[in-house]
Parts: structure tokens; sequence; C-alpha cells
């Protein structure tokens, strides 16, 4: 099936400009939503390649499917939102699930300050084509778009994306070569999600066990008595060591390497 839509895309190629254009786009917001928007048009005699491949999301009662059409093009958008990473990767979507020996998938690591995610996917063909087939599947790359987007919320830690926008938040990968060739196309990328408020509150804490060091440090200097003295150093040194501590623990965790492992995937395992 999938080597027929790839030579009925070239045959419709030759004689038609801009046959096919496709788009798949996960937008991930600040507090860890994710919206997927999807969108296939092409030419008409492309119609029913194109319709086929709302199959993908006819299991899904959230899905909002629309009709669009651009200029002599026309086909379907898809619109999903998911409340969370974990949520949108328990639907099995095989672009963005592991494969064994192939890709990882979705892998997460929680944390305090910040979840940090790594994405590894493939776009993987399994035809074989000739020399001549491979030529015109060369002559035809041209007029087909097929591009994976994600947008982040903060600038990528790591990526393999083919063009990325200057804060780079936003990634894209060309995937028309994997589509029409046959050949595997990986897309990494590593990013974060930070907890404002949990970083609100540890620098509220630090401020305060500073904020009540000083205190205790300033009142040990005006007592005169001894055995007062004394208490008031006992606070300042206890006040003093939490601060230190907590400082020491916040900078660890905010600037350890993060390494991920198989058990850190969080969506599914396919073959």
């Amino acid at each position: 099936m999938k080597k027929f839509f790839v030579f009925a895309t070239i045959f419709f190629c030759v004689t038609c400009a801009g046959c096919f254009q496709g788009n798949s786009t996960l937008i991930i917001t600040d507090d860890g939503k994710v919206y997927m928007r999807d969108k296939f048009i092409g030419v008409p005699l492309l119609a029913e390649q194109i319709e086929s491949f709302k199959e993908n999301f006819a299991h899904n009662p959230n899905a909002e499917i629309s009709p669009v059409a651009e200029n002599n093009m026309s086909g379907f958008e898809v619109r999903v939102n998911y409340p969370s990473v974990e949520s949108f990767a328990a639907e099995n979507f095989s672009l963005f699930a592991a494969h064994k020996d192939k890709c990882a998938g979705i892998r997460q690591r929680k944390g305090w300050f910040f979840d940090s995610y790594n994405f590894d996917f493939i776009s993987s063909g399994d035809q074989s084509f000739s020399p001549s087939e491979a030529a015109a599947v060369q002559s035809v790359l041209s007029q087909v778009t097929f591009d994976l987007t994600i947008e982040l919320p903060h600038a990528a830690e790591n990526h393999n994306a083919d063009k990325i926008d200057a804060a780079r938040k936003v990634l894209t990968w060309n995937l028309a070569p994997s589509l029409l060739s046959g050949t595997d196309k990986h897309m990494r990328v590593e990013f974060k999600i930070w907890h404002r408020d949990k970083i609100f509150l540890t620098a509220l804490a630090e401020i305060l066990l500073l904020a009540a060091t000083i205190f205790f440090t300033v009142k040990t200097r005006t007592e005169d008595f001894d055995s007062l003295g004394k208490d008031l150093r006992l606070k300042r040194n206890i006040f003093a060591g939490l601060f230190v501590a907590l400082l020491i623990i916040s900078a660890y965790m905010l600037l350890a390497p993060v390494t991920f492992t198989d058990a850190d995937t969080i969506s599914a395992v396919l073959p």
C-alpha cells in the first residue's frame, strides 16, 4: 500500500505542480499540554490516498477533522489536544513510538525544577527501488512537501532538525525524501519544561533562610549575655547551614546532566 501511494504520487507529480503537501505539528506548552495539528492536501487525483490517512485518527473521539482546500489541492486538517506529554505518548502513533533497535520514542525524566524530555523518532520506509524508480523519486521531490514541526516552550537542548528558528524553539524536519524513497529519517530533540511554581518556592525558601541567618548574626553582635549569645549563634548556624545545604542541592538539580535510559520511555514500543 505504501509503495502504491509513492508511485501514485510520482505519477501525478509528473503532470501536476505541487501535487502533495503534508505537515504534522506538535505544539508543546509551558504547562506540558500538547496540541497536535496535522494537515494533508493534494491534487484531486490523490484524493483517495489522502482520504485513507484519516484512518489514523478514526479511533480518537477528541480528534477534530475538517476539510481544507488551497489552490488546486484539497484534503483535511486534524486538531487534537492532549492534557500532557504522557497522554500524547499513550496514543501510540507509529511515528512517535519507540521502535526496537531503531529509536527510543518519547522518554521522560521528572525533576523538581523541570521535567526533561528526549524525543527520538524515526520515519522508516519499507520499500526498495530500482535505479530507474529511484530517479523518478528524485525528480518529484521538489513538488512534495511533508514536514514534522515541533514547537517548544523553551529552547531545545540538543536536536538534529533540518531547520530551526533563531530562538531554537521551532524545529522542522523534512520527511518527503523518506516518504518517497523508503529510507530512514531520524528526528531527535531534547528539551525541558520548567516548573515556575517550584522555582519560586525554592527561591522564597532561600530568601527566608538567608534573612534568618542575617537576623541572628546581627543579634549575636548586640547581645551581651553569654548564654543568650550562644543560643543566638546556634540559631544563626542552623539557618546558615540550611541555607547553604539548600543552595548546594538546588545547584546540583539545576546543573547535573540528564541521562536517559530505556526505563524512561513512556511511549509504546513497536517492532
